[in-house]
Protein backbone atom coordinates (compact mmCIF):
# COMPACT_ATOMS: atom_id res chain seq x y z
CA UNK A 1 0.00 0.00 0.00
CA UNK A 2 1.13 3.21 -0.94
CA UNK A 3 1.18 6.20 1.16
CA UNK A 4 1.43 10.26 0.43
CA UNK A 5 5.03 9.89 1.41
CA UNK A 6 6.06 7.11 -0.47
CA UNK A 7 4.81 8.80 -3.85
CA UNK A 8 6.87 12.27 -2.50
CA UNK A 9 9.59 10.29 -2.07
CA UNK A 10 9.15 8.18 -5.27
CA UNK A 11 9.03 11.72 -7.26
CA UNK A 12 12.07 13.56 -5.07
CA UNK A 13 14.24 10.35 -6.53
CA UNK A 14 12.83 10.73 -10.16
CA UNK A 15 13.18 14.43 -10.34
CA UNK A 16 16.40 14.81 -8.27
CA UNK A 17 18.45 11.86 -8.53
CA UNK A 18 19.46 13.00 -11.53
CA UNK A 19 20.78 16.23 -9.81
CA UNK A 20 22.28 14.34 -7.20
CA UNK A 21 24.32 12.10 -9.43
CA UNK A 22 25.47 14.42 -11.51
CA UNK A 23 26.87 16.52 -8.02
CA UNK A 24 28.36 12.70 -7.43
CA UNK A 25 29.78 12.55 -10.64
CA UNK A 26 31.98 15.22 -9.93
CA UNK A 27 33.18 13.94 -6.73
CA UNK A 28 33.84 10.14 -6.97
CA UNK A 29 35.28 7.86 -9.33
CA UNK A 30 32.02 6.89 -11.94
CA UNK A 31 32.29 2.73 -10.44
CA UNK A 32 31.23 4.57 -6.67
CA UNK A 33 28.52 7.26 -8.26
CA UNK A 34 25.37 4.86 -8.29
CA UNK A 35 26.00 3.59 -4.51
CA UNK A 36 26.88 7.50 -3.39
CA UNK A 37 23.24 8.54 -5.08
CA UNK A 38 21.67 5.19 -3.54
CA UNK A 39 22.97 5.79 0.46
CA UNK A 40 22.18 9.46 -0.27
CA UNK A 41 18.38 8.63 -0.66
CA UNK A 42 18.37 5.71 1.58
CA UNK A 43 19.23 8.50 4.16
CA UNK A 44 16.37 10.61 3.56
CA UNK A 45 13.89 7.56 3.26
CA UNK A 46 14.81 7.47 6.50
CA UNK A 47 14.41 10.59 7.77
CA UNK A 48 11.85 11.95 5.03
CA UNK A 49 9.59 13.40 7.94
CA UNK A 50 12.79 15.92 8.46
CA UNK A 51 13.91 16.15 4.47
CA UNK A 52 12.65 19.69 3.36
CA UNK A 53 10.50 21.08 0.62
CA UNK A 54 12.12 20.76 -1.89
CA UNK A 55 14.48 18.47 -1.10
CA UNK A 56 17.08 18.78 -3.68
CA UNK A 57 19.30 20.97 -0.98
CA UNK A 58 19.40 18.60 1.52
CA UNK A 59 20.19 15.84 -0.90
CA UNK A 60 22.94 17.40 -2.19
CA UNK A 61 24.69 18.00 1.31
CA UNK A 62 23.94 14.57 2.27
CA UNK A 63 25.43 13.26 -0.55
CA UNK A 64 28.51 15.62 0.38
CA UNK A 65 28.59 13.86 3.60
CA UNK A 66 28.75 10.97 2.10
CA UNK A 67 31.22 11.39 -0.67
CA UNK A 68 33.72 12.86 2.53
CA UNK A 69 32.96 9.19 3.91
CA UNK A 70 33.64 7.24 1.62
CA UNK A 71 36.88 9.19 0.45
CA UNK A 72 37.69 8.62 4.40
CA UNK A 73 36.81 4.94 4.00
CA UNK A 74 38.86 4.73 1.30
CA UNK A 75 41.70 6.15 3.16
CA UNK A 76 42.00 3.34 5.72
CA UNK A 77 41.20 0.41 3.38
CA UNK A 78 44.46 2.02 1.66
CA UNK A 79 46.16 2.64 4.83
CA UNK A 80 45.24 -0.70 6.38
CA UNK A 81 46.46 -2.66 2.88
CA UNK A 82 49.50 -0.85 2.93
CA UNK A 83 50.20 -2.02 6.59
CA UNK A 84 49.41 -5.46 5.48
CA UNK A 85 51.71 -5.62 2.49
CA UNK A 86 54.50 -4.22 5.04
CA UNK A 87 53.91 -7.22 7.33
CA UNK A 88 53.71 -9.40 4.76
CA UNK A 89 56.54 -8.61 3.48
CA UNK A 90 58.74 -8.32 6.91
CA UNK A 91 57.04 -11.75 7.86
CA UNK A 92 58.59 -13.60 4.76
CA UNK A 93 61.88 -15.35 5.62
CA UNK A 94 65.03 -13.77 4.50
CA UNK A 95 67.54 -16.41 2.40
CA UNK A 96 69.97 -16.50 5.74
CA UNK A 97 68.15 -16.60 8.46
CA UNK A 98 71.01 -17.74 10.63
CA UNK A 99 72.90 -14.52 9.05
CA UNK A 100 70.15 -12.07 9.89
CA UNK A 101 69.79 -13.11 13.46
CA UNK A 102 73.33 -12.66 13.98
CA UNK A 103 73.20 -9.36 12.40
CA UNK A 104 70.05 -8.24 14.61
CA UNK A 105 72.50 -9.86 17.96
CA UNK A 106 75.37 -7.48 17.03
CA UNK A 107 73.36 -4.79 16.57
CA UNK A 108 71.69 -5.07 19.83
CA UNK A 109 74.78 -5.81 21.81
CA UNK A 110 76.11 -2.49 19.76
CA UNK A 111 73.10 -0.45 20.63
CA UNK A 112 73.61 -1.33 24.46
CA UNK A 113 77.47 -0.23 24.01
CA UNK A 114 76.21 3.20 23.67
CA UNK A 115 75.54 5.51 26.00
CA UNK A 116 71.65 6.19 27.25
CA UNK A 117 71.54 9.39 25.33
CA UNK A 118 72.94 8.11 22.26
CA UNK A 119 71.08 5.05 22.50
CA UNK A 120 68.02 6.75 22.91
CA UNK A 121 68.29 9.42 20.06
CA UNK A 122 69.00 6.70 17.25
CA UNK A 123 65.82 4.81 18.44
CA UNK A 124 63.69 7.61 18.57
CA UNK A 125 64.86 8.14 14.61
CA UNK A 126 65.36 4.81 13.24
CA UNK A 127 62.78 2.71 15.06
CA UNK A 128 60.13 4.97 16.38
CA UNK A 129 60.23 6.69 12.72
CA UNK A 130 60.10 10.16 14.60
CA UNK A 131 61.70 13.32 12.13
CA UNK A 132 64.93 14.94 14.29
CA UNK A 133 62.67 17.48 15.54
CA UNK A 134 60.07 15.53 16.45
CA UNK A 135 62.99 13.55 18.66
CA UNK A 136 64.35 16.98 19.93
CA UNK A 137 60.77 17.41 21.21
CA UNK A 138 60.06 13.98 22.47
CA UNK A 139 64.02 14.72 24.76
CA UNK A 140 63.33 18.30 25.33
CA UNK A 141 66.25 19.89 23.25
CA UNK A 142 66.95 21.98 20.90
CA UNK A 143 66.24 20.96 17.35
CA UNK A 144 70.51 21.67 16.82
CA UNK A 145 71.48 19.70 20.12
CA UNK A 146 69.61 16.85 18.87
CA UNK A 147 71.46 16.92 15.60
CA UNK A 148 74.50 16.87 17.24
CA UNK A 149 73.67 13.69 19.59
CA UNK A 150 72.48 11.82 16.86
CA UNK A 151 75.47 12.90 14.76
CA UNK A 152 77.93 11.77 17.71
CA UNK A 153 75.44 7.88 18.26
CA UNK A 154 75.91 7.17 14.41
CA UNK A 155 79.90 7.94 14.72
CA UNK A 156 80.26 6.25 18.09
CA UNK A 157 77.81 3.20 16.43
CA UNK A 158 80.15 3.22 13.35
CA UNK A 159 83.22 2.79 15.64
CA UNK A 160 81.87 -0.33 16.99
CA UNK A 161 81.21 -2.15 13.43
CA UNK A 162 77.26 -3.05 13.52
CA UNK A 163 75.50 -3.73 10.79
CA UNK A 164 74.76 -0.79 8.30
CA UNK A 165 70.63 -1.60 8.79
CA UNK A 166 69.75 -0.97 12.50
CA UNK A 167 65.96 -0.77 11.50
CA UNK A 168 65.98 -4.66 10.67
CA UNK A 169 67.42 -5.52 14.39
CA UNK A 170 64.51 -4.83 15.89
CA UNK A 171 64.49 -5.88 19.74
CA UNK A 172 61.86 -8.79 20.76
CA UNK A 173 61.86 -6.79 24.27
CA UNK A 174 61.69 -3.12 25.28
CA UNK A 175 65.37 -1.23 26.24
CA UNK A 176 65.80 -0.19 29.77
CA UNK A 177 67.89 2.65 31.33
CA UNK A 178 70.73 0.37 31.87
CA UNK A 179 70.40 -1.73 28.47
CA UNK A 180 69.29 -4.50 27.03
CA UNK A 181 66.44 -6.71 29.16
Amino acid sequence: MSTPEDADFSEAWRRDGPRVAAYVRRHVAPDDVQDVVAETFMQAWRRWDDVPDPPIGWLIATARKVVGNSRRSARRRTALRDRLELLDRAARPEADAGMLATDRMAALEALAALPDDHREALLLVAWDGLSPDAAADVLGLRPGTFRVRAHRARAALADLDPPTDLRAATPSRPLTEGGLR
